[in-house]
């Protein structure tokens, strides 16, 4: 199935049946979508405290409305790691919490972001061709109330990011120090907005994902999750290329919080070499204190930490590159390669030998 993007477009416009409903509360009463709130009690309340046209709402939300949504509700199978959510216009602004990441991408027309920063809701509006990367377990909300609006959710499953999107965290910027931070924190309360204007190329790319995530996939699965991962990249390459001076992050961080991402970019980019004695030299505090935040920051300890930075490193080199183990080891700071050997295992349950063959496996 192979549609231009005008063919794409058209067939994301149309209001759903719930989106019709939806609609129809909105015309009703649209105070009462003013606000972000918790679920649909707290919406009838607010609707009805509000509300001068006698609109009967019915005791159950038209649309899904549920606080908690994890990798197996959205992913259709565990092979899946990019997909293609359409956001239902006109449904009430409730906070929910999700498991994996979500990019909220402005396609038509503009929409209003909320995040529970601390004890007060935050507002973001984001117009034409703007978007945000969201992390898990944040509380978050978007509203979409325009009829020809389109708003589109990219999610990445969280589980397979670092290994899947490996290529993106070895560069050296904001992105890049974005998810270093939500993969190795404990819990990131911290969006990433890009505005874009309306650039084009990134709106091409983002119809292509609606394409295949939407349409073709169903029609013709084989290479789909392939291809979404490619348009991940494009995505993310793109924006870095032409809108790397137009991110601003929204949402609260402690001033402890503030320094792991700098801490973190520091251990990876000086890996092979790093020392628990050497990164507290660097940042003026004693080993004890660095051990323990870095404990309490992210769950792990700074040896589990350096450890994961060489693995995943050494695995990209096993599948990239045609050096052997020895050299492998050595490049990512291993002078005991039974050491290495056995780390390595540990990581991926199995030897790097099996990994590179497995990877460069081709079925005929």
């Amino acid at each position: 199935m192979s549609m231009n993007h005008e063919e794409i477009e058209e067939m994301l416009i149309p209001l759903r049946d719930y989106e019709k409903s939806c609609r129809e509360i909105y015309l009703a009463n649209p105070e009462a979508f003013r606000n972000v709130v918790w679920n649909w009690e707290e919406f009838k309340e607010r609707f009805r405290a509000t509300d001068h046209s006698g609109y009967a709402l019915g005791e159950e939300p038209p649309v899904f409305m549920g606080n908690l949504l994890t990798e197996q509700d959205c992913f259709e199978n565990e092979s899946i790691e990019a997909a293609v959510i359409l956001h239902d216009r006109y449904a009430p602004p409730f906070y929910h919490n999700l498991k994996f990441i979500k990019i909220v991408y402005a396609l038509r027309g503009g929409c209003r972001f909320f995040v529970q920063d601390k004890t007060q809701d935050r507002e973001t509006v984001l117009n034409e061709g703007d978007f945000v990367i969201i992390p898990p377990e944040m509380n978050q909300a978007v509203f979409t109330g325009e009829e020809d609006a389109v708003t589109v959710n990219i999610i990445l499953k969280r589980s397979t990011f670092g290994d899947s999107f490996y290529s993106l965290l070895l560069e050296n910027d904001s992105i890049s120090d974005f998810f270093w931070q939500m993969l190795y924190s404990k819990g990131s309360n911290r969006a990433l907005v890009v505005r874009c204007g309306k650039d084009e190329r990134l709106r091409s790319i983002v119809l292509d994902m609606c394409g295949e995530g939407l349409f073709c996939r169903k029609s013709a699965p084989a290479g789909g999750n392939l291809m979404m991962k490619g348009y991940v990249m494009l995505l993310f390459g793109w924006t870095l290329k032409a809108h790397q001076q137009k991110m601003e992050e929204v949402g609260s961080i402690s001033a402890s919080e503030a320094v792991l991402p700098v801490m973190i970019r520091y251990i990876r980019e000086n890996y092979t070499t790093v020392t628990l004695t050497s990164v507290a030299k660097h940042f003026g505090k004693s080993e004890g204190y660095l051990s323990r935040y870095i404990r309490r920051e992210t769950g792990k300890t700074f040896r589990f930490l350096l450890k994961e930075f060489r693995m995943k490193q050494a695995a990209n080199m096993i599948e990239n590159s045609t050096c052997n183990m020895e050299e492998v080891a050595e490049a990512i700071g291993y002078s005991d390669i039974s050491c290495f050997y056995r780390n390595f295992k540990e990581s991926f349950g199995c030897t790097p030998q099996q990994y590179r063959n497995k990877r460069n496996r081709v079925s005929l």
